[in-house]
């Protein structure tokens, strides 16, 4: 699936729509699309960018969307989630943290803070 600019600016505009509402219709995001970044997009197009979203891993969002068929409308399944930051899951935490003391070990005292701030970061992000 080629990305460029455009389909970035959609994937923000989408979180951004996501996070807002509970429940949001295809249609309401091609609206907001094409008010917000001024150009046409399709249906279609905003399915493939919800689908790109959950599921490409070149992207690397794996964004937890799913559809409520009841509704006929897509939400986050986690509702702290966004683009906008790193999301880890507690294993990814986990073996990061686990690294990052064993890289401790191994490297030069100048690289320690920088590791302790890394171990901070991974932290906040991940809670």
């Amino acid at each position: 699936m080629p990305v460029n600019k455009y389909a970035f600016a959609r994937y923000y505009l989408i979180d951004a729509i996501l996070r807002k509402m509970n429940y949001v219709k295809t249609s309401y995001i091609v609206e907001s699309c094409n008010a917000k970044l001024g150009y046409s997009v399709s249906q279609r197009t905003i399915q493939k960018d919800l689908d790109a979203m959950r599921n490409d891993p070149f992207i690397g969002f794996f964004a937890p969307i799913e559809y409520c068929k009841k509704r006929k409308a897509y939400y986050y399944s986690h509702a702290n989630f966004t683009l906008t930051t790193l999301n880890f899951s507690k294993e990814e935490v986990k073996i990061l943290l686990i690294l990052i003391d064993f890289l401790k070990n191994k490297v030069d005292d100048e690289y320690i803070e920088i590791l302790d701030r890394c171990i901070y970061k991974i932290k906040i992000l991940s809670s």
